[in-house]
């Protein structure tokens, strides 16, 4: 199997589309995380954003790489590694 990873550089239309997506996603983690704490659940909040907090820091989150994939491309793939 091939491991090596192919670079895609997003199309300039998809770049404001992909960074409104990942900002919500922000923010549903921060909520989230928020929502735990008030009902007292701190364990599971930990556990939650300890999951999340490369997406969290700041310092990290700038070069944190967002992958995307091509779903026919991957069931092909499947389908050739499966027969």
């Amino acid at each position: 199997m091939n491991e090596k990873w192919s670079e895609h550089p997003v199309p300039d239309e998809d770049v404001l589309r992909m960074n409104t997506a990942r900002s919500e996603l922000i923010l549903w983690i921060v909520e989230r995380f928020q929502l735990m704490l008030a009902e007292g659940r701190e364990c599971d909040a930990l556990a939650f954003m300890d999951e999340w907090f490369e997406w969290m820091d700041k310092d990290s989150y700038i070069n944190e790489s967002t992958l995307f994939f091509d779903e026919e491309e991957l069931n092909e793939l499947y389908k050739q590694i499966k027969s």
